[in-house]
């Protein structure tokens, strides 16, 4: 049974005149679509709204309830009579049990580990794939989780459908269904935002925790969109667009410039001070009234608010509150790891909001608010600049929401005193971000001596290291590379001033480069420390290159989801032996290619040194890497 009626609606974002338009209601979600297309058909509609959500999404967009919430509901006989939505400043996540299960990249089903939501190992089923499920199965309905983590979440119909070929019903659900009745999350998802984090994108998007936790990024931002529109009584137009301005060449030049970036001074610095934005974009947004409705040609209207402030002002607030709250904790700490997960959670929801601004598929988007954002931004890091200049810092980079600057005997005190003068002059928040006791930043790839946009690491004054852009934040550097460049970075700064890490520390670090050069050439380092893991962003049959990752696929699982392997002969003409699945790869003494994982580490050693040596030095002029250290003491870098 559908029920129509007429009501009154506002059709745009600035709420000018109330318009009456025909409300459908329909008693069950599987006739929406009908209802949909048949409304379409009509001569007398010319226009669908609040279409292209799920149900679920709208039910739960007109209740103004969010999934893992907390609410007051009343109920009779079974039957829901009321909900309501309660304020939740908590910082733990909700009581869910959760199971971590790790199933193998393919073949058989032989063997399944299970972990706790602290990740430590509760129980390891082995065995025939039949009992393995079986023991699998009975696992699930003994312990009921609330929450299951999988690697990869499409193994849910394939895990069934091994258990069918042995007569078994397997359901990671409950009562029998598929998936129904317990949360399903992908591990990539799990460890970027934790439940504490994934409970804040549901909170942020009005959908279940399942469904958003691997939704790209504009999905996050349309699905609260709709729900403040909604809330409003504004209509939520179709998924085609929203604002178009139209724009000849030289004003696209004039107006979408993007960030603004101060070529970085490749090389090492002493006593540096990343004075940073918070949230730079986002408090543009709320600051300074941008919405999709308040920008035009001649500038921001402020004589109303915007759209965009009802749902971005709130998410800024809640953010800062998490990460001003964190440091209450010691690090590492559950309330400390809760607060840091929503925050950076928050974080990469603000961040969207700014870029889907202008996107084509936003249902509101306006090029122009995206533009008048950088422009906004760009005035700022100027002023910014200015200001630390004015006071005798010097600049040594600059990338769109932070200034690098040092000076010469400059205190905490005195970078956290310029920040306050940044603030008060812009109107918008900013802090000391990091104080680095020795930092280098790096040149591109191509061209070492050409600056690099977040490209650098470097030892802060914690005596931590922090790093961007180099093979330590990939995740497909294997872990002998990762440790490489952790001793190299550490063994380089161990020194007292600027002048011991270039005399001293560098002459160290490239022993221990030396020294793993020999280990690899010689086959001494465990292959298993040189796994390099990859993800598949497609189908393997959507591959038409046989690179080493798709090939460690269609070698190591039938169902085409493994993407770990082992370089075993790089230069051979058939693909199908220049690699080695990880799962195949045994104990100490595997053989692997030498010279290929020679490379690599020159490669990675060159990423961090660039500054200071050359290519040559470590591939050319016919010099051995063992005897590097004797070449470079006779002939010092600058």
């Amino acid at each position: 049974m559908h029920s129509a009626e007429p009501v009154e609606r506002y059709t745009s974002l600035s709420m000018e005149r109330l318009e009456r338009v025909a409300e459908v209601r329909v008693d069950s979600a599987q006739h929406l679509d009908k209802v949909i297309d048949y409304a379409r058909g009509l001569r007398e509609v010319k226009e669908v709204f609040d279409v292209g959500l799920s149900p679920i999404q709208w039910y739960l967009i007109e209740r103004g309830v969010a999934p893992t919430g907390l609410c007051e509901f009343e109920a009779q006989g079974g039957a829901l009579e009321s909900i309501r939505a309660l304020e939740d400043d908590g910082i733990e996540p909700p009581p869910f049990k959760t199971l971590l299960i790790k199933l193998p990249d393919a073949g058989a089903i032989t063997s399944v580990d299970v972990f706790d939501a602290d990740e430590t190992p509760t129980r390891s089923l082995r065995g025939t794939e039949r009992s393995v499920l079986a023991d699998l199965k009975v696992l699930l309905e003994g312990e009921d989780p609330d929450v299951i983590v999988l690697d990869d979440t499409n193994s849910i119909r394939w895990v069934a459908n091994r258990a069918a070929r042995h007569g078994l019903s397997f359901s990671f659900g409950r009562e029998g269904e598929l998936t129904h009745g317990r949360i399903i999350i992908g591990y990539h998802s799990w460890a970027d935002m934790g439940l504490a984090g994934l409970q804040e994108r549901s909170l942020f998007t009005l959908a279940p925790m399942g469904v958003s936790s691997d939704w790209e990024a504009g999905k996050t931002i349309d699905s609260r969109q709709c729900y403040e529109a909604h809330r409003r009584r504004i209509l939520v137009p179709e998924m085609k667009g929203g604002y178009v301005s139209s724009m000849n060449a030289w004003d696209m030049v004039k107006r979408d410039r993007g960030g603004i970036l101060f070529t970085p001074q490749v090389g090492l610095h002493e006593n540096v001070g990343c004075i940073d934005f918070e949230s730079m974009f986002p408090s543009i947004i709320s600051r300074r009234n941008v919405s999709y409705e308040t920008v035009t040609e001649e500038g921001v209207d402020q004589t109303r608010p915007g759209f965009m402030d009802c749902f971005t002002a709130p998410t800024l607030e809640r953010r800062f509150r998490f990460k001003h709250m964190r440091k209450q904790f010691p690090q590492g700490s559950r309330e400390w790891t809760w607060c840091e997960q929503r925050q950076t959670s928050l974080k990469l929801m603000l961040v969207v909001i700014y870029g889907y601004s202008g996107c084509y598929a936003n249902r509101f988007a306006n090029v122009q608010v995206f533009q008048e954002i950088n422009r906004q931004a760009r005035q700022a890091l100027v002023k910014a600049l200015n200001i630390a200049l004015d006071r005798g810092f010097e600049v040594v980079y600059g990338n769109t929401d932070a200034l690098y600057t040092k000076k010469q005997g400059a205190t905490e005190a005195d970078y956290e005193e310029l920040a306050a003068a940044i603030a008060e002059e812009t109107g918008l928040p900013i802090k000391l971000d990091k104080h680095f006791r020795f930092l280098v930043l790096l040149g591109k790839t191509t061209d070492p001596l050409q600056g690099a946009s977040n490209r650098y690491y470097g030892k802060l004054t914690d005596g931590s290291l922090f790093y961007r852009g180099i093979e330590l934040r990939k995740h497909d550097t294997p872990p002998y590379m990762n440790r490489l460049q952790e001793r190299v970075m550490a063994t380089l700064f161990d020194a007292d001033d600027a002048e011991d890490v270039l005399r001293i520390g560098l002459l160290r670090a490239l022993v221990i480069a030396n020294r793993a050069f020999e280990d690899l050439r010689r086959g001494r380092v465990d292959a298993r420390d040189l796994v390099i893991s990859k993800r598949l962003t497609r189908e393997l049959t959507q591959y038409r290159s046989l690179q080493a990752h798709v090939v460690a696929a269609l070698l190591g699982a039938e169902e085409g989801r493994s993407s770990s392997y082992v370089y075993a002969n790089s230069e051979s003409n058939n693909p199908f032996l220049r690699v080695k699945p990880s799962f195949l790869v045994g104990a100490a003494g595997e053989r692997y290619d030498r010279r290929k994982y020679v490379e690599l580490a020159r490669r990675t050693i060159m990423s961090l040194l660039s500054p200071f040596i050359s290519e040559d030095s470590l591939t050319g002029r016919g010099l051995r890497e063992s005897r590097l250290e004797d070449y470079l003491t006779a002939n010092p870098p600058p």
